[in-house]
């Protein structure tokens, strides 16, 4: 499981000096505390200095000492807890299932899903089990959607949560929840992808009917030059490039390299693929072409690209 390096400091009003708990609520009123449930706080400062899967975390360890022995972490919260990415916003919700639970209950806060527990992480979160990679995976591919969950699982599938094998033969199948989903997220994974981008780009083009899609191919150029990319299409001579920010301005990328030298080279790059012969364009696509599918879909028909 992931470890996280934020651990904000949680503050309790269950104890017995009714005092404290009178503070905590002062300093609710004034703004120095942020109320993550009822009766636990933590500083506005720590609140603010984490980012958003650090802050579901926090609701988690909150909720951790109210949690039956028969619960444990999973779903969403699981995936964070594992460290894989989940594009928009997370839920305030915590995600548990329960053994004791026949049905699934919504709760301020906390999400109870129904039994049986699957197979736990070794690592604890508070003390309370996380539901292992391959049962995390595939709960997200029964609750959220398909792109959600292949940027989600493909980060675990790098990080050698599970083995793509395992998750093809635990599939949901023909009548149960997700197996619609279940065959789409897996057209999209795959290790080769080096970035959340990628991977979003990569389950975008599945849901628009792509033909092969070939990730990180090289094409050979003069002098012994190779240009790799982030996808080939062979079937219709098609290079795609994520475009993601940090590939101009963050400094293990680009070195000490002026961003004006980064964004010239990498326009030179794209002179030599389009001189490709089997190159027939060059899309370049961003994190807004895919938040939405038309999105994307229309910018590959301004280049011609239709599936």
């Amino acid at each position: 499981m992931h470890e996280h390096r934020k651990r904000p400091h949680l503050l309790r009003a269950d104890t017995p000096d009714r005092s404290v708990a009178r503070a905590l609520q002062r300093g609710h009123r004034s703004g120095e505390l942020v109320l993550l449930r009822a009766g636990v706080f933590i500083r506005r400062s720590e609140w603010e200095a984490l980012d958003e899967p650090g802050r579901h975390l926090a609701r988690a360890r909150a909720v951790a000492p109210d949690l039956e022995p028969s619960s444990a972490f999973s779903h969403v919260t699981a995936a964070v807890a594992h460290g894989w990415p989940v594009i928009g916003s997370l839920p305030e919700r915590v995600h548990v299932t329960d053994d004791l639970r026949p049905r699934t209950a919504h709760r301020a806060g906390l999400v109870r899903h129904a039994g049986p527990v699957p197979e736990l992480d070794p690592i604890r979160l508070d003390g309370v089990g996380v539901t292992a990679p391959l049962p995390t995976a595939l709960s997200l591919i029964r609750s959220v959607p398909v792109h959600v969950a292949a940027v989600a699982l493909d980060a675990g599938l790098r990080d050698g949560g599970f083995d793509v094998d395992d998750l093809v033969a635990s599939l949901p199948t023909a009548g149960e929840r997700g197996s619609a989903r279940g065959p789409i997220v897996v057209g999209a994974l795959d290790c080769r992808h080096e970035s959340v981008g990628e991977s979003f780009t990569a389950i975008r083009l599945v849901e628009l009917g792509a033909p092969t899609v070939v990730p990180q191919h090289e094409f050979a150029g003069s002098g012994g030059r190779a240009d790799r990319v982030d996808f080939w299409l062979p079937d219709v001579g098609v290079v795609i490039e994520f475009d993601g920010k940090q590939k101009y301005v963050d400094p293990t990328m680009i070195g000490t390299s002026d961003p004006a030298e980064v964004l010239w080279r990498e326009k030179v790059r794209e002179d030599r693929l389009r001189r490709q012969p089997e190159v027939r364009t060059v899309v370049r696509v961003t994190w807004w072409h895919l938040i939405e599918l038309d999105r994307f879909r229309a910018l590959l028909r301004a280049h011609g690209v239709r599936f």
